[in-house]
């Protein structure tokens, strides 16, 4: 009886250089990949900071349907390093404008307590009014830029605030403007006199009065409203940035408080750069290639960096009879 023959078929596998190449391929391919996963979240970070733009503006002007005016100025002094060309109309004393946003943004509860913290002559604050400073709002923080939550208060804040408050990324524009050394030509370098700016118009946020449509004589669809503000970015959470120390409730009796919600059309807005020590007067963003804004009909646009400075400032004012178009 003739034996069967049993043969073996012989497999092969990945020898060491093979296993090589797959793995360079592989890495080659997410290198590729990357920059376009990359693209899609920060397309997506511009889309919910338009929307919390669009969210603010809506506010604003839901409460202007109720009140007849827009929230803005609220008594604040003002802003550190800005010279406007007339002083207050009267010295008013009320919620900063974000508070009183707020009420058509359910939060009605967050709404009158921050209110009162920022605009109450003297009080104490207990330990659930520092809770409830403390509370961050989603919609208030750009995604791009940093996480919704409380940062550092400075000294001069805390014995009033606590050690911490919730922030904002947005600001109400207050107007045209050009840097104190132009006007003067007295610029010196890495000082204080470096910083100024004089006003040339009102802005949306005007010192002194209250806003109405009626004086928004260029067009509410030719005129910002809020847009993003510019930080130095090495200072997003240590709460030194000297535009972003107040906390989220603002206080008009502080001398540099407005400067945390107020930005003027002074610079060119630009991407949030280290140790930019103008970034309390001017608008910017943490995104790349634009900013975002928010007109004062409702509507909100991304803008590109490299803007005329002219339409710039001209969007800026109010009621100077300078009506322009927004560029693409």
């Amino acid at each position: 009886m003739r034996k069967k023959q049993i043969t073996f078929s012989s497999r092969h596998g990945f020898t060491l250089v093979e296993l090589l190449v797959c793995i360079a391929i592989i890495g080659i391919l997410i290198g590729l990949l990357l920059p376009a996963v990359q693209a899609v979240r920060e397309a997506a970070r511009q889309v919910q900071c338009r929307n919390n733009l669009k969210q603010l503006a809506l506010a604003c002007c839901n409460y202007e349907s109720a009140y007849k005016y827009f929230p803005a100025y609220a008594g604040e002094s003002t802003p550190a390093f800005v010279q406007f060309g007339r002083g207050p109309d009267a010295r008013k004393r009320g919620w900063n404008w974000l508070a009183k946003a707020m009420i058509f943004m359910e939060q009605p509860v967050l709404s009158e307590r921050w209110g009162v913290y920022g605009a109450a002559e003297s009080m104490t604050l207990t330990p659930q009014d520092r809770e409830l400073l403390k509370t961050p709002i989603p919609g208030l923080y750009c995604p791009s830029r940093r996480s919704a939550e409380a940062y550092p208060l400075l000294e001069d804040y805390q014995p009033r605030f606590g050690e911490l408050s919730a922030r904002m990324d947005y600001a109400m524009n207050g107007g045209p403007a050009v840097p104190d050394d132009v006007a003067d030509g007295s610029h010196t370098q890495d000082s204080s006199e470096s910083r100024k700016i004089l006003t040339m118009s009102d802005g949306f946020w005007q010192l002194g009065t209250y806003t109405k449509p009626t004086s928004i004589t260029d067009g509410l669809s030719n005129t910002y409203m809020i847009g993003e503000k510019a930080m130095s970015s090495n200072n997003y959470t240590n709460g030194k940035d000297f535009g972003d120390r107040a906390p989220i409730t603002g206080w008009i009796d502080h001398p540099e408080s407005s400067n945390s919600n107020v930005r003027f059309a002074a610079r060119k807005p630009h991407a949030d750069r280290p140790n930019s020590c103008l970034a309390c007067h001017e608008f910017g963003s943490a995104h790349r290639a634009n900013w975002n804004v928010a007109l004062a009909d409702g509507s909100v646009h991304a803008i590109f960096y490299e803007m005329d400075m002219e339409i710039h400032r001209k969007l800026a004012s109010i009621h100077e009879g300078e009506v322009v178009q927004l560029p693409n």
